[in-house]
């Protein structure tokens, strides 16, 4: 995915990407609708009755109704309590992963597409060798070294899903470093650091925020697949992959187990594509013949 440089016309003191995004209805409803999401997540469990470990052996497998939202599951436990929780789980690995990549991808793309010559050469060859490596494969393996741990997941992800932001990077900082602001920075004695902080990566972040906003709800997949085999967050801790899981086992006799937790997966999923294509149309200047 290569952007071209975002171009702003000021039209009453507002940007043009701010004036299309402000009319797209779609920005807006994945926006509100993330916000939502993340509010419920943090919020929700503190209003909650129930905690997220507590057991009623007596409401085992529990439909939903009004002593349950979304019913409860093997050991009797809250499945919208959980869920809930799972949210802030699910959630944290997206942002997490997301954050990880982007300063790993933003600094080798920046460094390749800035340097240029055999260091960008000898970064972009290592990006492509890694691009040829399954990378689900890679974090599973990393998993299984490591453990299932919150934090190793973090890392796991983080070190494997940068590729694409250092491919962007390079791209948008290869074609900034010929402009005249560069050139005239360059000249005046500026450093390659310098120039890079304060001219390159102000300019990159149309595509950066672009980049990190497809890279959410992939991570959220990704921890989500790797809790549904068993190498994601370990006991008592539950994400919407784990509560997935543990519902595939009861999916005949009791389908709410799964349903809740996998439409939350599909419907942050949803959202965050929705907000990323947004962003994307608005921050790209070939839009601009629609205005």
């Amino acid at each position: 995915m290569t952007m071209a440089p975002t171009q702003i016309r000021p039209v009453g003191g507002a940007p043009r990407w701010w004036l299309r995004m402000r009319r797209d209805r779609a920005f807006w409803f994945a926006f509100i609708g993330l916000m939502l999401i993340t509010i419920i997540a943090i919020v929700g469990p503190w209003l909650s009755p129930y905690t997220e470990s507590e057991q009623d052996l007596y409401h085992t497998y529990a439909p939903p109704s009004a002593r349950h939202w979304m019913g409860s599951d093997a050991l009797g436990r809250d499945l919208l309590t959980r869920v809930l929780y799972g949210g802030r789980i699910s959630l944290a690995v997206g942002a997490m992963g997301a954050l990880v990549s982007l300063l790993i991808g933003v600094t080798v793309g920046g460094v390749a597409g800035l340097r240029g010559g055999l260091v960008e050469a000898a970064l972009m060859r290592l990006v492509d060798f890694l691009y040829a490596v399954p990378l689900l494969l890679v974090v599973i393996a990393l998993m299984v070294v490591t453990g299932p741990r919150l934090t190793n997941i973090f890392i796991a992800l983080g070190l494997v899903y940068w590729l694409q932001m250092a491919r962007v990077v390079r791209v948008r900082v290869a074609e900034l470093k010929t402009r005249e602001f560069v050139e005239a920075a360059r000249a005046l004695g500026a450093g390659f650091w310098r120039i890079f902080r304060r001219h390159i990566l102000p300019n990159t972040t149309g595509v950066v925020v672009v980049t990190a906003t497809f890279m959410i709800p992939q991570a959220i997949f990704t921890e989500s697949f790797l809790s549904f085999i068993g190498l994601g967050v370990s006991i008592p801790h539950a994400s919407w992959g784990t509560l997935a899981s543990e519902g595939r086992d009861a999916l005949l006799s009791h389908p709410h187990l799964l349903a809740f937790p996998a439409a939350a997966i599909c419907l942050t999923m949803f959202l965050f594509q929705t907000l990323g294509e947004s962003l994307r149309a608005a921050l790209d200047p070939r839009q601009t013949g629609n205005d």
